[in-house]
């Protein structure tokens, strides 16, 4: 088992309910949870307590999360910064806003490569060429000495799951990788996402409103209405048969191309 969460509770404020509530869930290496569910209702906050990045106001005050048999709710701050980036790493909405826009993109993949790891500037200006290759960008080297804002979604988004995946990370996080991109470019990087377990044996957490996405990319599948988990299980029998109305009602969401759902 790669992780284990169980009991999670979260709570943003001492004076109000707790924004998440005993989330139970297991994921092991190479499998692709997908976490689904309005705008709202705490997917993303899931997520960044598994990286111990929340906000200052969340506290966990609840559960257990569980990495490789470690308990990630006794790290302290050495203990994350050992963790982040090269065994669990983070692809977020929208990369550009991870990426510093007076900064190459080559400034900052390589720091981020040489923070990490014991490379000269040439080798890490190498593999960071490499890893843009792999995701499928075309003159990475252009790519390098350009800025953020130079690039479109789509490749800012390919640029931040260079850098995530750099490292073979054993557990990947995804808030919302696609929902900034035009449906084509959504398509594509879904498609790219697939191919991270495959290749690298990354297990991968994916937070979408978009269900989608989630029956087309899951093993597994977590349904979260106001904090609570509704419906987990495996993705073929959420899609196929829904136990919870709001379930339904989000397949029923999809749209219809021809009569036909595709989901």
């Amino acid at each position: 088992m790669l992780l284990d969460v169980s009991n999670l509770t979260i709570q943003y404020s001492k004076n109000i309910e707790a924004t998440v509530k005993n989330i139970n869930f297991s994921l092991d290496r190479g499998e692709i949870l997908t976490i689904v569910g309005e705008s709202g209702c705490g997917k993303t906050t899931v997520i960044r307590s598994i990286l111990g990045c929340l906000p200052n106001s969340g506290k966990i005050i609840n559960g257990k999360i569980l990495f490789e048999n470690q308990d990630l709710l006794k790290y302290n701050h050495k203990d994350w910064l050992s963790l982040r980036g090269k065994h669990i790493a983070m692809i977020f909405q929208d990369s550009g806003n991870m990426l510093n826009p007076i900064q190459t993109i080559g400034k900052q993949f390589i720091e981020y490569l040489q923070i990490h790891d014991d490379l000269t500037k040439k080798e890490a200006y190498s593999f960071a060429v490499e890893m843009l290759t792999r995701m499928n960008l075309a003159n990475p080297e252009n790519i390098m000495k350009s800025y953020s804002f130079e690039l479109s979604g789509g490749m800012r988004q390919r640029v931040g799951i260079a850098m995530a995946i750099s490292f073979k990370p054993s557990l990947l996080l995804a808030d919302e990788p696609t929902s900034a991109l035009d449906v084509t470019t959504q398509a594509q990087i879904v498609k790219e996402l697939i191919e991270i377990p495959r290749n690298y044996g990354t297990a991968m957490i994916v937070v979408t409103h978009n269900i989608g996405v989630a029956a087309y990319m899951s093993d597994k599948i977590m349904v979260m209405k106001q904090g609570e988990i509704i419906e987990y299980g495996k993705a073929k029998d959420i899609i196929n048969s829904p136990q919870e109305e709001y379930t339904k009602s989000l397949l029923s969401a999809v749209p219809q191309i021809g009569g036909k759902r595709y989901v």
